[in-house]
């Protein structure tokens, strides 16, 4: 059996024309790019006849770019920053002199696309990781690019399929970019489909924050590599390894203590509802030691990501229940306690009162008395004929994920990712509904994302 899965670009590409002091082309120069992160060649060619090279499909990081021709000094340009998707095109300038000597280029104005017209925004791994997020979900950063509104107006984006914060129970993503429908946006981890395509606004699985090297909107004038869309497209790119180990730790967390009732509680005389919430974890990446029989070292590289989340919430929810006299049929108010019998059925109220017997009650009622209404405690809250409880709700998350990047040389590359999300929650007084006794309407649900993925160049 065999299966074909195509996916959109998790490249960039970098490309340029050699010339010397006065501006002619320089042929046949040797133009050689090297990944500074991983401090491996990446690349290498030659300059063609009218100096024009070209490096197609790279992984997105840093680069430079070193250029060297008879009778020119060897130019290096270093702190070249290509993001996924990037077309980067400049012009390196030759310096007549010997081959020993070095000009060695640092930093270069910000180089403008002239390859495509696409409206793009890029997100970097830095400020996903340091901006602040509430319940540190990527997707609400979203709304600091331009052209993109969010019509769900919420700060409590949550990982699966419901949030157990407020608004919407339904975790959907309600981005409306450049005037499209929420509904018209394409979602991507690593150029792979991450977008449920019933509703199209929900996510299959959620990347950690610490394990995202950066994500980007296209808006509008798609290259021809992505469709499926009217909308925007957003791809989230995954971090790798590089030539150090580095790695890190983290927890954050809150609790009722460290919160404020809010107005409605407090006018109600009600307690600030408890609140236990942990989301911890950790990333380490770098190179992997290869056997001496490959010569090298810096081929294979590995990075590691672990999340959890340990959120419990506590709701209040009131319902109208029957009181102790009234499963005895007495009530506070005037009933009517016996109908008339009229040619073989119920007629017209024939007495009134606040008291039923027990030969007036119906077998039937007087059956879900006994099995049902029986079991309700007794009201407990000022107002008449309400119960108010307090129910423990629980909302979890493991994240796992481990990805492999391998140079076979300048000619061939590949990279692998294995990410699973498990996600399970159980809802005391149910999902939908607000229901405050446990295990009558509670419910329980789970949201595995799982994402396997190979790119080989």
């Amino acid at each position: 059996m065999c299966v074909s899965a195509w996916s959109q670009e998790t490249t960039g590409s970098i490309a340029g024309t050699v010339k010397d002091p006065s501006g002619a082309v320089v042929p046949r120069a040797k133009v050689t790019l090297t990944d500074t992160e991983k401090n491996a060649v990446v690349r290498t060619t030659t300059s063609g006849a009218s100096g024009e090279f070209s490096f197609p499909q790279i992984p997105f990081g840093r680069y430079s770019v070193t250029v060297e021709a008879p009778g020119f000094k060897k130019y290096v340009e270093g702190s070249i920053v290509l993001n996924v998707s990037d077309k980067l095109s400049f012009s390196p300038t030759l310096q007549v002199g010997a081959q020993s000597e070095v000009v060695h280029v640092e930093a270069t104005a910000d180089m403008v696309a002239t390859q495509d017209a696409v409206a793009t925004g890029v997100v970097t791994g830095t400020q996903v990781r340091e901006l602040p997020l509430n319940n540190r979900v990527w997707t609400q950063i979203m709304i600091t690019q331009p052209g993109v509104s969010d019509s769900n107006s919420t700060d409590q984006y949550y990982v699966g399929a419901t949030s157990p914060f407020g608004g919407s129970s339904t975790n959907t993503t309600g981005f409306q970019i450049n005037g499209g429908r929420r509904e018209e946006n394409n979602f991507l981890v690593d150029g792979m489909d991450n977008i449920d395509r019933g509703s199209n606004l929900t996510l299959l699985s959620f990347p950690s924050v610490d394990s995202i090297a950066e994500f980007r909107i296209v808006r509008g004038v798609y290259d021809a590599e992505s469709g499926r869309s009217a909308g925007a497209q957003i791809n989230v790119v995954t971090r790798s390894g590089t030539k150090d180990i580095h790695g890190g730790v983290y927890e954050f967390f809150r609790n009722d203590k460290l919160n404020a009732n809010n107005f409605f509680n407090n006018r109600s005389s009600v307690i600030r509802p408890l609140l236990r919430y942990n989301n911890f974890g950790g990333t380490v990446g770098g190179p992997v030691y290869i056997p001496k029989v490959y010569q090298q070292r810096d081929k294979t590289f590995f990075f590691v990501s672990e999340e959890f989340r340990r959120v419990i919430t506590y709701t209040n929810a009131t319902a109208i229940i029957p009181t102790p006299g009234m499963k005895n049929g007495q009530f506070a108010d005037t009933v009517c306690t016996n109908w008339a019998n009229v040619n073989g059925a119920v007629g017209p109220c024939s007495s009134y009162g606040t008291t039923i017997p027990t030969a007036n009650i119906n077998p039937v009622a007087a059956a879900y008395v006994k099995d049902i209404y029986s079991l309700f405690p007794a009201p407990n809250s000022p107002t008449p004929f309400n119960y108010v409880s307090t129910l423990r709700n629980v909302n979890n998350f493991r994240e796992d994920m481990i990805k492999i990047d391998h140079s076979f040389g300048t000619k061939l590359s590949i990279n692998g990712k294995y990410l699973n999300d498990v996600i399970p929650t159980r809802e005391a007084g149910g999902l939908f509904t607000s229901y405050p006794f446990d295990g009558v309407a509670t419910t329980s649900t789970n949201s595995p994302g799982h994402q396997y993925n190979i790119h080989a160049t």
